[in-house]
């Protein structure tokens, strides 16, 4: 009998409220792989082999798009040619581009020149990797710990360990504790402390023979550090009865500011939180996930279940905020290929949402070029940038990683 993706997600939700490197580059898109899904019927479920093929199919028109191999960044190009690099974007592309080669290595075999390219020029837009905001370091030191984990080449894990000790040095600094968003201490946000949670995390994994002087787990001490100040002590950002979390806390009261909720804060303690049951075996952290992650599903999708950015969907997203979806998705699929100990009704569910949003991306929200847009579901007036590009490519890799068949 053939079960929709949709009747899986409604069954399961009820109880949630909550070289040079262009040369290396293919020269022509697939279209051939584009054409085949395309024509699908409607209700025809595509299978593994297809999410693969089209996000193989879309990366490479976003290399040609986007990619600038003189500053190792991906960014949009002016009329006449000058180009514009996106910083932060650039390190989630990278975790996107990497997460696919670490699975599917034989058809990309160019993307090695590209981390190449990045580690040795990018650091002429930021020494080191190092700027002003602590949550662009870090997205940085997630890239790379995902480069090496697709790779096995340390000199990435090492990147990223040198990046990270920026941000220790003063975590736990503001008045309210955890990291400040900026150097100029604007503010206390989510983002960054869930980075720090989930870089801490997993580099505990990958480095775990580390000691601080108290003869703890050098990262694994800063993680449940982390972990305390976002989940367990009054300064969460957290919000209670929906298991979603704010955009940042309140400087004046150190508790939650009570403002925007945004996919992305939602998506990146997936991760480390999943990390932090690999590494003591307790089911207690990625049961707070499935938490986050049912209510993202029941209260940020449409009402066919398609992920959302409710804040600011369909034409008021900047172009952070384009990238934020993505984020989530990506670190679901990691979720879903990690945890240990997790009920198979659940992943079922995750796998099934990944597919549809996957799906409705490939049949609604992609041009002619192969550009994906920002409204998944499909909008009368598309926006594509290198943001809405890397999101919705963060989503047909999550699809194809975790699919069975």
């Amino acid at each position: 009998m053939h079960i929709s993706l949709r009747h899986i997600l409604a069954s399961l939700s009820v109880a949630a409220l909550t070289s040079s490197v262009v040369e290396a580059i293919p020269t022509r898109i697939q279209r051939d792989s584009e054409s085949s899904l395309l024509t699908k019927r409607a209700t025809d479920s595509l299978t593994r082999a297809d999410f693969q093929n089209y996000a193989s199919s879309a990366i490479n028109a976003l290399q040609k798009t986007y990619w600038n191999t003189p500053s190792g960044l991906w960014g949009s190009y002016d009329n006449s040619g000058k180009f514009s690099p996106q910083w932060w974007p650039s390190a989630n592309v990278l975790t996107m581009m990497a997460n696919y080669y670490g699975k599917y290595p034989t058809t990309a075999t160019w993307m090695p020149d590209v981390f190449a390219t990045i580690l040795t020029h990018a650091p002429a837009y930021a020494k080191g990797f190092l700027n002003d905001y602590y949550d662009d370091e870090l997205w940085w030191v997630l890239a790379w710990i995902q480069v090496y984990d697709a790779t096995g080449n340390v000199t990435y894990l090492n990147t990223a360990a040198a990046i990270y000790e920026d941000p220790k040095s003063v975590y736990g600094n503001t008045p309210c504790g955890g990291l400040w968003w900026d150097k100029n201490h604007a503010g206390v946000n989510s983002v960054e402390n869930e980075l720090y949670l989930t870089a801490s995390a997993k580099l505990a994994n990958r480095l775990p023979a580390k000691k601080n002087s108290q003869g703890q787990g050098y990262y694994y001490s800063q993680a449940l550090i982390a972990y305390d100040f976002l989940i367990t002590n009054t300064t969460t950002s957290m919000n209670p009865s929906t298991h979603l979390f704010n955009d940042g806390i309140s400087m004046t009261t150190c508790k939650n500011n009570g403002k925007i909720v945004f996919t992305y804060n939602q998506g990146i303690i997936l991760s480390g939180l999943t990390e932090l049951t690999w590494s003591t075996r307790s089911h207690s952290y990625t049961a707070i996930a499935v938490q986050i992650a049912n209510s993202v599903i029941a209260n940020m999708t449409t009402s066919e279940g398609i992920l959302q950015e409710k804040a600011c969907e369909p034409n008021a997203c900047n172009g952070d905020e384009q990238q934020f979806k993505g984020v989530f998705t990506r670190n679901l699929a990691f979720m879903v290929n990690r945890a240990t100990g997790m009920d198979a009704d659940v992943l079922a569910k995750y796998r099934a949402f990944l597919a549809l949003n996957a799906e409705s991306i490939i049949r609604k929200d992609t041009s002619s070029d192969n550009m994906l847009g920002l409204v998944w579901s499909g909008a009368t007036k598309p926006v594509y940038s290198v943001q809405s590009d890397g999101s919705a490519l963060d989503t047909l890799v999550g699809a194809a990683i975790t699919a069975l068949n």
